[in-house]
C-alpha cells in the first residue's frame, strides 16, 4: 500500500510556497514543521506545482486576497441544492463566476427561508483545486488566512463584536466582526509597518463599514509590535494586544486543525 505524502501550499498572489511534512512529528508538538523535509519549492505561478501536488494529502493556506461577503436568502431546499443556488445569487455579482472559489454559513432558518453568509474568494491560482480529482489529490482544507487568525485567538477573544487588525507576509488585515462571524474585511499590501498612516487606514475602513463597526466592543492587535496604534481613537474603543502568531506556529495549528 502507498502513503500518500502531506504538502501544505501557501498561495498568495506574489507567490505560492510549497513544503512537504510528516503529520505525526507535528502533532507532537515537539518539531520544527521543516524537520525531516525533504522538499521546499517556491514559485509564482500555481501551474508550476501541478506535478509536484500528484498524490499528495494537499492543505492550502491563502493570503493577501480579500474575503467578498454577501449575505443572501433563499428557500429551503435539499442542502445538495444549495451550492447551485448560491453560485446563481452570484452571477448577479460577479461576470467572472467560473473564477470564484467560495463558502457558506447557514446563519439562520424558519419554515420558509434560510439566511446564508457567504464567502466569496477571486483568484485564477486557486483554479488548480478544482482539477484535484484529475490529478489524485486529497485537498484536506483550504484555509483563509482571515478565518486561520481569528479561530487562533479565538480563547483569548471575549467579546461577540470587535474589530481585529493583524500583519503577516507584508500585508495588514483588518477585520470587522458581528456576532462572531466575518461581515467586513480589508489588506492593505504593507512591506514595512512604521511608515504606514495607520489611523488614515484605519478610519477609512471603518467608516466604509460603519453599520457595523459602530456596534463593535473592542479592537485587537497582533503581529503589530511597529504599529503606531497610539494615535488612533474610534467612539473611545478599548483595545487589546494579542500574543504575535508567528509563520511556525501558524502552519502548525492548521495543520492540526485539518
Amino acid at each position: 500500500m502507498k502513503f500518500r505524502t502531506n504538502m501544505l501550499l501557501e498561495v498568495s498572489a506574489q507567490r505560492i510556497s510549497g513544503i512537504e511534512f510528516s503529520k505525526n512529528k507535528i502533532l507532537n508538538r515537539v518539531n520544527s514543521i521543516n524537520e525531516g523535509n525533504t522538499y521546499y519549492k517556491d514559485a509564482f505561478n500555481m501551474k508550476d506545482f501541478r506535478f509536484d501536488v500528484k498524490n499528495k494529502n494537499l492543505y492550502v493556506l491563502v493570503e493577501g486576497e480579500t474575503i467578498y461577503i454577501k449575505l443572501v436568502t433563499l428557500p429551503i431546499v435539499k442542502k445538495y441544492l444549495i451550492n447551485d443556488m448560491i453560485k446563481n445569487e452570484l452571477r448577479y455579482c460577479y461576470k467572472d463566476i467560473d473564477h470564484i472559489a467560495f463558502t457558506y454559513k447557514l446563519i439562520k432558518e424558519d419554515k420558509v427561508n434560510m439566511q446564508i453568509l457567504v464567502f466569496c474568494l477571486k483568484g485564477n491560482n486557486l483554479d488548480i483545486l478544482e482539477k484535484s480529482i484529475d490529478n489524485n489529490i486529497n485537498v484536506k482544507k483550504v484555509n483563509l488566512i482571515q478565518f486561520c487568525f481569528k479561530n487562533y485567538y479565538a480563547s483569548k477573544i471575549n467579546e461577540k463584536n470587535y474589530i481585529l487588525v493583524f500583519y503577516y507576509n507584508n500585508n495588514l488585515y483588518f477585520l470587522i466582526c458581528h456576532n462572531d462571524e466575518i461581515m467586513a474585511n480589508n489588506i492593505i499590501s504593507v512591506p514595512e509597518l512604521l511608515i504606514v498612516k495607520f489611523s488614515y487606514i484605519m478610519n477609512e475602513f471603518l467608516e466604509q463599514y460603519n453599520e457595523y463597526a459602530r456596534l463593535c466592543k473592542k479592537t485587537y492587535y497582533a503581529n503589530i509590535k511597529q504599529l503606531n496604534i497610539d494615535e488612533f481613537k474610534y467612539l473611545e474603543l478599548p483595545h487589546q494586544i494579542l500574543d504575535d502568531l508567528k509563520r511556525e506556529e501558524l502552519l502548525k495549528y492548521i495543520i492540526m486543525k485539518g
